[in-house]
Formats: structure tokens, sequence, C-alpha cells
């Protein structure tokens, strides 16, 4: 996806140079010429031109001439003439400086990919900060090293999109996502239904990995009935399905090795129960007999040759604790691989909080992790930063959360985390807020945040660069984000207590809850808010639709924000003071 480079108004091409840069490439997979491609690409615009080359170009340096070398770890290896070893794990790079040759090599073509962004960056001062945005600082020096090696925080890093059926969207992610070292996206079987055609492209051109899950039982077993006489789900209850009904867990089997089939670019399977709990009467041996069955879906993989893994999900559906916690008669595998999710977490306090349901919950992740690594298996730990529903329209920034909670978890020696993004959830009596609230943008500097970190950057870095967009307002919007966070994010900590409801709920709560003192915390961020001069932003709203935010600066859109959050808890401060009085 090619975007356009905004280059500010004092920047002024190079002037032509008497060497030439050339790039060569070793090997001609799909994904490496996508990174000469994108090489080439933007260093014309950055006012430097170049010629191509495959193997048969490499030969002893040209002093007139400046080459650019992208090739995979064993294929630097094996060549004659190279003394130099090096070690990079994961989906990392290198990138090495040799008299007028720079070397960009990764352990596979992706990683490639990331050693070309790099290097931009690098060398030209490029930033991939806002979706379908490319900057050039202009004030950037060259900072290549003659030895520069890039290994991931985590093995696992990328976004989980369950519902949102906007191709256009999903591909501008899967572009960001790449240039800020993202390697997997996760997708619903439905939602994957519906937009595999349009994304597949991009995704088969980057070389990422590609998950296909969620909670899609429902929509594989209707599937699965359109082509069986009868109805075969009359009797059937979905958790159960687990358990006790083989013929259908078969049939939804053989439905997913044959999607498999049709398309490559699957690499793990992650289907989860139903979004619903378990009472206590139906939890005693839910977790091994669901497990059980990946491990079969698992084995029907294997015996077609694909190279597909397989995960089970621990996940407190309806704040269910026995479908999160494991049971002495649970095992973990050593087939498949395991994903963890705490729902209901108060993101305004660390994974190791004190408080009591946290504590809990930090406990069942130290022991599901324990245990996978028993059967030489990884865990992924999936959260919750760009979750509309969860973080509301009162939206929170999480960035030191996010800081806090990826070196946790590193420390831990989690094997991956994955982001979930959810859309704003639309109330059926409709709202003021819902209309033209740009939960695309906003969700979107959580996400930036956490993709930067998970790929292994350091956060100071990170923030700075995200900042120094706001020129000489620098200093002022980081202050704000940061007393944001700290007061915007507490209210999460209701959304156990209230839940199904959340605190931009009030007409779903049928019981007191005055002492969560819920109206006056509201009424203290807007109160907090109102201090703050938004006066320009009344003409930027007359033109403001919830997916225009390219049309606005990074500065505009900051301000747009503010609007609906304070906007936000003056109404439902006044909801629930009102429903008090009742």
């Amino acid at each position: 996806m090619n975007s356009k480079v905004n280059r500010g108004n004092n920047y002024f091409l190079r002037k032509v140079l008497i060497i030439i840069n050339k790039i060569i490439y070793w090997d001609n997979h799909e994904t490496i010429l996508f990174a000469v491609e994108e090489l080439r690409r933007l260093m014309r615009e950055a006012g430097d031109e170049s010629t191509i080359g495959g193997q048969a170009s490499f030969t002893k340096p040209d002093e007139n001439s400046n080459r650019i070398i992208l090739l995979t770890t064993n294929d630097y290896h094996s060549l004659m003439d190279m003394k130099k070893t090096i070690t990079v794990n994961d989906d990392g790079f290198a990138l090495l400086k040799s008299e007028n040759d720079m070397w960009i090599i990764g352990n596979e073509p992706r990683s490639i990919l990331y050693g070309v962004y790099m290097y931009c960056k690098n060398q030209f001062g490029y930033q991939w900060i806002d979706l379908d945005k490319e900057i050039i600082v202009n004030s950037h020096s060259p900072t290549i090293e003659e030895r520069y090696i890039h290994e991931p925080m985590f093995a696992r890093r990328g976004n989980i999109i369950e519902t949102i059926n906007d191709p256009n969207y999903i591909n501008s992610l899967i572009d960001w996502g790449v240039k800020n070292g993202q390697n997997e996206y996760f997708f619903t079987f439905f939602l994957w239904d519906e937009i595999k055609s349009y994304v597949t492209p991009a995704l088969r051109k980057r070389d990422v990995h590609v998950t296909l899950g969620g909670h899609s039982l429902s929509y594989l077993l209707k599937e699965i009935q359109k082509d069986t006489s009868g109805d075969i789900l009359k009797q059937d209850e979905k958790l159960k399905f687990f358990a006790e009904n083989t013929y259908l867990q078969d049939k939804v089997i053989h439905k997913v090795v044959a999607i498999c089939l049709e398309n490559k670019v699957i690499t793990r399977i992650s289907l989860w129960p139903e979004d619903i709990g378990i009472d206590e009467k139906n939890a005693s041996g839910f977790l091994p007999t669901y497990i059980r069955f990946t491990e079969k879906l698992k084995d029907a993989l294997d015996k077609e040759n694909l190279h597909v893994e397989v995960e089970y999900i621990v996940y407190n559906a309806g704040l269910s604790w026995n479908m999160l916690e494991r049971e002495d008669q649970t095992e973990a595998s050593d087939k498949v691989d395991a994903l963890y999710a705490y729902w209901g977490r108060d993101y305004s306090t660390a994974i190791d909080s004190s408080d009591s349901r946290q504590a809990r919950a930090y406990q069942t992740l130290q022991d599901w992790n324990e245990q996978t690594k028993k059967g030489e298996k990884s865990l992924t730990v999936l959260e919750y930063y760009s979750d509309h529903f969860m973080l509301t329209e009162l939206f929170p920034p999480l960035l030191t959360r996010i800081q806090q909670d990826l070196y946790d978890y590193k420390q831990l020696n989690i094997n991956g985390v994955l982001n979930l993004i959810v859309p704003i959830h639309q109330k059926q009596q409709g709202s003021e807020i819902g209309v033209n609230y740009p939960w695309k943008w906003i969700h979107h500097y959580n996400n930036y945040v956490y993709s930067r970190i998970a790929w292994g950057e350091k956060y100071e870095v990170i923030v700075e660069d995200y900042f120094t967009i706001f020129n000489e307002d620098k200093a002022a919007f980081r202050e704000m984000i940061d007393e944001l966070e700290k007061l915007v994010s507490q209210h999460t900590k209701w959304n156990a207590p209230l839940f199904p409801a959340r605190v931009v709920d009030p007409e779903k709560v049928h019981k007191p809850m005055n002492q969560l003192m819920i109206p006056s915390y509201l009424r203290e961020v807007y109160d907090h808010l109102s201090k703050w001069d938004m006066t320009e932003t009344k003409t930027l709203l007359a033109i403001q639709t919830q997916d225009n935010f390219k049309s606005f600066t990074t500065k505009e859109m900051m301000l747009i924000y503010f609007y609906y959050l304070k906007k936000g808890t003056e109404i439902y401060s006044e909801a629930w003071a009102l429903k008090g009085e009742q």
C-alpha cells in the first residue's frame, strides 16, 4: 500500500548523486520482491534513485556504486567469501555496513521487509505513526551503524479482528502493522469468509501469520448444516459440543481442515467456545474435553501435511472463573498452544496488583504459563488495549500501562501478546457520541505503543516519535495524555461489578450501585477536561465524521478526542445522577 509521504514545508529533494544506489536481491520469494519494491519506492520518495539487480549482478563491490543487498541469513552464510557470521533470533534482522555495501539480512523473507523499513527509518527519517501516512522527519540525520541487529520482544505480535467488515481499513492495519513490527492477524471464521478475497494479497506478500477462530462455532455449525439434511443443531448446546457431540466435532474438524487447504496463508486455528459462561453444574470436565478437541483438530491438520498450529483459549467468559482457572484434573496440552484472556481487568493497575480479582487472575496466568512450558508449548496473552466495548467511548490512553504490562509479560517469558480491536458499541437508542465518534483513530495510539514495544523498541523513543508531531505543543499534549491515563483508566475497575453493563450503561443497571460513586467520578473527569481550551474544536466538529480522520492533523484529532471524552463524561454523569434520584 503506497501512502503519500508528508515531507513538511521545508523539505527539498536531494541533489543527483554521482554514486548510484543498486538494490540486489537473492531470492524471488514474493515477500522479498515486495521488500525490493518498498525499498525502491521509499528511496525515491526520499530523493534517492536506484537500480535493481539479482544474483547475477553480485560481483566485487564497485567504488562508484552503493549497494543494498537483501537476503536471508541462510543465503548470507552460504556465500563463499563471507567470513563474518551473524546470529539473529526469531524473525529479527541485521543491518551490516561494509564499505559501500549495506546488507539487510533476515531470518525469513518477512524479516527482510522489517529490515527495509528500519533502514529507511534510520537513513531517511521515515516514521509510520498514523494509518496511511508516511512522514519524513525534516531534521533527521542518518543513524546507520556498521552492525545493527534487531530481535522482537515477543514471538507473536499483532491484532485480533473479530467483526470489522471493512477491507480497506484492515488492509491499512496490515500495511501499517508490518511497518511497526507486527507479524500476525487473527480473524473470526465468519469475518474471514467475508473479507478473504480482499485481504489475502496483502497478507501473503508480507508473509505474515494468519490465525482463524474466535467465537465462530455457531458459524461453522451453520455452514455444516447447509450441507446436511435435517436440523442437526436443534438439540445441541454449544458449550456441550466440545464434550458430548463427537459426530459434530468430526464435522467441524473436517470443515476447518477444508478451509485451511483452500487458503495456504492460514497458519493457526484458535477456535473458542461461545462467549457465554458455564455454571458450576456444567463446569466439571469442560476444559479437559475442550483441550482434547483442539488436539484432535491438530492431528487432522497434521494428517493433511498442513503446517498449521492450533491453540485453545482459557477465558473467563461471562466472568466465569471455571473457564479460566485450571483444576487439578486439567492438564495443559503437549500438542497445542494456549491463549490466555482475562476479561474485566482494572487497567489503572498492573497485572500483579493486590486487588483480589487481579491477584487471582495473575496467579492463574502464572499457573498456565508454567504448565504449558512443561509440555514445551507456548502461551500467548490476549489484551484489550484497543477494545472499545471493554474500554467504552470513555476510552483511556494506556501508554504507561502497556509499557509495564509488556515488560511484566516478558519477565514471565510469555511467548506473545495480541491486541484486540473492537469498534464502539452502538446503542439502540442512539447517541450523540456514537454517530461521528472516530473510534478507528482513538484506539490507534494504544495500538501504536503496543506494536512498537512488542516489536522490541524503547518506550521513550516510541513516545518521543509520537509527540514530536505536535511540534511546539509537544510537552503540553504529552502532559495531558499522562493526566488522562491516570484519571480515565480508573473506570475499567467497574466492568466486573457492573457486568454485563459498563460505566456507559446506567440504563442496564437494575440494582443500587451508590457505593461505587460513579457520578462523582465522572463529574471529576468532566471538570478536569473543562479546564482545557477547546475553542478551536468547535469549527472542526462541523466537518468531522467517523471515518474522515485522515483529513485532520494529529493535533486536531487529539482535540476532537478530548471533546468526545468531555461530552461523554457529561452525558453519563448526568444519567447516573438521574438514576440515583429515581
